[in-house]
């Protein structure tokens, strides 16, 4: 059985991590288990583009060899090495929880930033004008958790694909002059591409990349290219024309199509109606919200 080819890309670089931490690792070490249940999602709340990335594995902590966890990262056609070392905490770190909808920590004495990235541990206030601002657990969100993990990644790019992972650490005992660190679980990398909430006017409607020049670092595989209308407001449509007028393209923006959150953007393949690809040329785009307001824009297909 053939995998899709994105699936096939994280395996790839999965049992790449994998095979480096336990190649170098001594025999007489054990390795840290990794948590499950990881999730991530992006809230304008804890800044712009920022992603909160939640897990609850109290049964790892149990683990003899368990003193703190690591946050790695990937952003697609951006990070130079697979899964880069964003975040670490360690056991004897002090951290408090999450005050999601205040989008600060709960209890500012027990906070300390120790520059390795923000870990909270737990979470309170989740509900914000009746909503939850994470769907954690998914699909059964609560509004508070005191063995949630959450760490706050505000480095990331909006637009841009990202896959997380978390390892557990033993900081006790060395293997190849790092702490000991369980390897990367291909099931429990999570995906989310951060992005704006829809705007509340037509002010800042813009195409991203303008102009487009054969390709962006966000396309989702080779010869797959997409440009980017972002800031529109919920359930706008977007009339695509070209420079004489003729109609290309109508869309819809659903603020629910992103998993991570609620958005603004809307993703355009460079396909007209009936599946071809457009030419190089200058395009006009209109925008119409909801309530029958109007804007209008161009931008650049250089193929």
């Amino acid at each position: 059985m053939r995998l899709p080819a994105k699936r096939l890309a994280l395996l790839s670089l999965a049992t790449f991590l994998s095979a480096g931490f336990t190649a170098v690792a001594s025999a007489q070490v054990a390795i840290p288990r990794s948590p499950n249940g990881v999730q991530a999602y992006f809230t304008a709340r804890t800044g712009p583009n920022a992603v909160l990335v939640v897990w609850r594995q109290t049964e790892v902590e149990t683990d003899s060899v368990w003193t703190g966890y690591r946050v790695r990262r990937t952003i697609k056609g951006i990070t130079p090495t697979p899964f880069e070392l964003i975040g670490e905490y360690r056991a004897r770190d002090r951290v408090t929880q999450a005050c999601l909808a205040l989008a600060r920590p709960c209890d500012l004495s027990q906070f300390h930033f120790y520059g390795r990235g923000l870990f909270f541990r737990g979470f309170r206030n989740n509900l914000a004008s009746g909503k939850y601002i994470i769907d954690y657990p998914p699909g059964a969100a609560v509004d508070s958790c005191d063995s949630c993990w959450v760490f706050a990644d505000q480095g990331n790019l909006g637009g841009f694909t990202s896959f997380y992972a978390i390892t557990s650490i033993d900081t006790l005992h060395l293997t190849a002059s790092d702490f000991t660190e369980g390897p990367i679980d291909p099931s429990q990398i999570v995906t989310v591409q951060p992005s704006d909430q829809p705007a509340s006017n037509l002010e800042q409607v813009a195409v991203v990349p303008n102009p487009f020049r054969g390709s962006a670092e966000w396309d989702p595989a080779p010869g797959e290219h997409r440009v980017h209308f972002i800031h529109l407001p919920a359930r706008s449509t977007v009339r695509i024309f070209t420079s004489n007028g003729d109609l290309v393209r109508v869309l819809t923006q659903n603020p629910n199509a992103n998993p991570g959150g609620l958005t603004g953007d809307l993703d355009w393949d460079l396909k007209n109606a009936d599946g071809r690809k457009v030419v190089s040329g200058i395009y006009i785009y209109q925008v119409e919200s909801p309530q029958g307001h109007h804007i209008k824009g161009h931008f650049v297909v250089i193929r």
